[in-house]
């Protein structure tokens, strides 16, 4: 009997028709592979999509929801404190200044400063190749998505679309990636918003008691009390929740990692301790440098770090960093 057995009606050998269904079924999962990164693809366009319009809609939510609360606190609110008498109130009035315009202004210098974006590959890489090897360091790398350099913790953004210096996430909330160039205003938004939420929720929460626990009618129009307890609530709502999210980023900023980083060093710190070994971030230099590389060489018993217009900037460009290996400042 030939070597390829018997042949069936049409002609065809057992080995010609296993090798045509072979085919046939490299040829499905070719095609359904091919249709599967379509989807993908397909779906990141709409997340990028989506993502973009959901910006805009959440920092004007944002805006709104602050000046609702001002509004409540200045025109409903401060009438009724007639009882701290007319210096009490200007204190009150200078402090809830204060608090807003440092709000503003770093959330407005978190949406509208750029977050960081490596410089171009090809231009570059006489440069880039001089300074690895002066450095001893490997080669550099390209992303292969944006072709833009991308050096140690830089990350593309999906929504974005382009390598960021130092990525922490992207915030929807303002409509931009947090990283090496506004991640010190996002981490004093943070900060002012935590406390602006304090301060309206101690100075409402006299009239919010007396209107809603005890039901009492208290001074004011009807309108004005509906105000003050919807504000109460804003300003505790989102005071809880940035309790939740500061303390986060103040765990990041004394450990010098950032969110991407620090879910990578769990998966690193896992692996280590199975292997019986100690892992330790190359970028934590302790407690008051890591503080320095986000909010610059200011100290901090000055306090002169919150206020970012008169404070000095972080140093370096965001393509090197020190580690342990290399402790230059």
């Amino acid at each position: 009997m030939p070597k390829g057995g018997v042949p069936d009606s049409k002609g065809n050998s057992p080995s010609s028709c296993n090798s045509m269904v072979k085919r046939a079924l490299r040829r499905t999962l070719r095609d359904g592979l091919r249709l599967l990164d379509n989807s993908i693809e397909f779906g990141f366009s709409i997340f990028h999509v989506v993502m973009k319009v959901l910006g805009p809609c959440l920092i004007c939510l944002a805006l709104s929801l602050i000046g609702f609360v001002t509004y409540t606190f200045f025109v409903h609110a401060l009438p009724l404190m007639d009882d701290i008498g007319v210096p009490g109130q200007f204190v009150l009035t200078m402090v809830g200044l204060f608090l807003l315009l440092n709000t503003l202004y770093n959330y407005g210098k978190s949406i509208l400063t750029d977050a960081g974006t490596p410089p171009d590959f090809d231009k570059h890489r006489a440069e880039i190749d001089a300074n690895a090897e002066e450095l001893g360091e490997g080669p550099p790398r390209q992303c292969k998505r944006c072709h833009r350099l991308k050096p140690a913790r830089a990350h593309h953004c999906s929504v974005c679309r382009r390598c960021v210096l130092k990525m922490d996430h992207h915030c929807p909330w303002i409509n931009n990636c947090v990283g090496f160039g506004n991640y010190r205003h996002f981490c004093l938004f943070l900060l002012y918003l935590g406390m602006s939420c304090l301060f309206a929720a101690a100075c409402l929460l006299q009239p919010f008691t007396e209107s809603f626990v005890y039901m009492v009618r208290s001074r004011g129009s009807a309108a004005g009390r509906e105000c003050i307890m919807t504000s109460f609530m804003i300003s505790c709502s989102i005071l809880i929740a940035l309790c939740i999210l500061g303390f986060f980023h103040l765990y990041l900023v004394l450990t010098n990692q950032t969110t991407i980083e620090f879910q990578t060093n769990m998966i690193r710190r896992r692996e280590a301790r199975r292997n019986g070994e100690y892992f330790r971030n190359p970028y934590d230099l302790g407690r008051s440098r890591n503080f320095q590389q986000v909010f610059g060489p200011n100290p901090f018993c000055r306090l002169k770090w919150m206020l970012p217009c008169i404070a000095l900037p972080p140093t370096g460009d965001g393509l090197q960093f020190p580690s342990l290996s290399r402790l230059t400042i």
